[in-house]
């Protein structure tokens, strides 16, 4: 069986952090440290019901482009202020 391909159109990303939408695999960032945070990988990795099948590394590397473009797009929205 070969993976499903994985595409930009495939994730919400938000200053909330990135979700891809058909496995909900998701990073949410810290207040003030974007490249620190948490990741939920749900059914990433798994078959999904309707058959899709994704390589977690590829969603990963995915999200972390994605994720790095938001944050060097809207620095102002990470900033933190004593």
């Amino acid at each position: 069986m070969s993976s499903t391909p994985v595409q930009r159109d495939q994730f919400d990303v938000s200053r909330k952090g990135i979700t891809h939408k058909p496995t909900g695999a998701t990073y949410t960032p810290h207040p003030g440290a974007p490249y620190s945070g948490i990741i939920n990988l749900r059914q990433l990795g798994n078959i999904l019901a309707n058959g899709t099948d994704y390589r977690p590394h590829e969603v990963q590397t995915m999200m972390e482009q994605l994720w790095a473009e938001y944050v060097d797009a809207n620095p102002r929205l990470f900033e933190v202020h004593d």
